[in-house]
């Protein structure tokens, strides 16, 4: 897995994931904590948390469609640089009043991160290749976010409580414009663009753009499924998301301190799991590895939440990470593999799509289940669908999987730049 590290422009792309994540991490709890003092509202405090959630749904179609057309090493350099600037507006914030600010820099960055996000996966293939280190590289990204997110929590109360709140918000802008540093040095470019209709108007070529994009989702074998298991396995787990703090509150009655140590427990998880991942796909097919994956997360979620003992729960939330990261893994390969490089943006930020609207089904369901019917029992209707994720996996079709597509495509030089036929170097992350 760590063999693709030694291609130049794939190790500048992993590192300044690993910097931006960080400093995502940092505000993801500095953030609610700083809305809480100001307001005293957990309803302000709970929007801060869902200001990013509806760009994914809004931006994400059109995202994906600008992320296949844009140079991608250029998008992402360019929304690096309005993140920075997004996240730079909370340095203003100073009174309750002011706390609007707080959610339209939410908002902001969340929807740069729309073009980001695609524009970086739909890279990944271009400088690593999609045979077998195409696999190696989401195995390293899934490590490099398993780390982030051991540490970075941790990190960013003790930075909180230590210095306040406005140098966490200088932290995540410079891991921004670090990030966008990195990116500029890398040396791939694009292949020649597509030659355009002159006859389209802007608005007919975006449509037919992303009419294409949504053709090949729905023609491709398996890939359709494979988005109804993923959006079936999202809602339930968010919903358990949605409650793992009453959870903690009302039925472990532990302090707050005890979700930062599961979060930890779960990047221990997620560490472990991405060499995992890596040797599993190796050696089973996306089917095999999709419905296993599932049904362990399943019959995990079940047992850490009717345990009601801290112990076990933090040992068993390390469990969670292997078989989470063995399925996102696969997903994110799959789809890099059945995809060609004109439509990869569209179909990562239709993948995206899903997993963000069925995320917030999920928060949504769990928080009114939650009410109406406890928390034990919505956890264990969570914990059902993530298994039912798994039953639905058995409808992927056999003798269809791409995973041996491309696996005879040379990875690109480590020292050497990846470059198309008409001698410039290929679109990147």
């Amino acid at each position: 897995m760590l063999g693709v590290l030694r291609i130049r422009d794939y190790r500048l792309v992993a590192m300044s994931q690993l910097l931006s994540s960080l400093g995502d991490w940092l505000l993801l709890v500095a953030a609610p904590f700083f809305v809480l003092r100001l307001t005293g509202s957990t309803l302000a405090t709970g929007a801060a948390l869902a200001a990013e959630t509806v760009p994914a749904l809004l931006i994400g179609p059109v995202a994906g469609v600008f992320a296949d057309r844009w140079d991608r090493r250029r998008t992402m350099v360019t929304t690096d640089l309005l993140r920075a600037g997004a996240v730079a507006l909370m340095l203003v914030v100073h009174r309750p009043g002011q706390v609007w600010l707080i959610y339209v820099a939410l908002v902001a960055e969340a929807s740069f991160s729309q073009f980001f996000a695609p524009a970086r996966k739909a890279l990944i293939p271009a400088l690593v290749g999609r045979g077998a280190q195409l696999g190696a590289a989401n195995s390293f990204a899934a490590l490099v976010s398993g780390t982030v997110q051991l540490v970075g929590g941790p990190i960013g109360g003790a930075l909180y409580v230590a210095v306040g709140f406005a140098p966490v918000v200088a932290v995540d802008a410079a891991s921004y414009l670090a990030s966008a540093i990195l990116i500029i040095t890398v040396s791939h470019r694009p292949a020649s663009a597509e030659p355009r209709r002159a006859s389209a108007t802007p608005l007919r070529r975006f449509a037919g753009e992303l009419r294409a994009g949504v053709a090949h989702v729905r023609s491709t074998p398996a890939l359709p499924t494979l988005f109804t298991v993923a959006a079936v396995f999202f809602v339930g787990n968010a919903a358990l998301t949605a409650l793992l703090v009453p959870y903690i509150g009302t039925v472990l009655h532990a302090a707050a301190g005890t979700l930062g140590l599961l979060f930890a427990a779960l990047g221990v998880g997620y560490l472990a799991g991405a060499p995992l991942s890596r040797s599993v796909a190796a050696r089973f097919t996306t089917r095999t590895i999709t419905i296993g994956s599932l049904a362990t997360l399943g019959a995990v979620f079940a047992a850490t939440f009717n345990t009601h003992d801290i112990s076990w729960d933090l040992a068993l939330f390390t469990l969670i990470g292997p078989p989470a990261v063995c399925f996102l893994v696969t997903v994110d390969t799959f789809l890099a593999r059945s995809t060609p490089d004109h439509l990869l943006g569209r179909a990562s930020s239709a993948y995206g799509m899903v997993q963000a609207a069925a995320t917030l089904i999920g928060m949504l369901a769990g928080a009114a289940l939650g009410q109406q019917i406890g928390i034990r029992t919505t956890m264990n209707l969570a914990a059902t669908a993530v298994a039912a994720s798994a039953a639905t996996a058995f409808l992927i079709p056999r003798g269809n999987s791409p995973d041996s597509i491309n696996t005879n495509e040379p990875a690109p030089e480590p020292s050497a730049p990846h470059t198309g036929t008409d001698g410039h170097s290929e679109r990147r992350l």
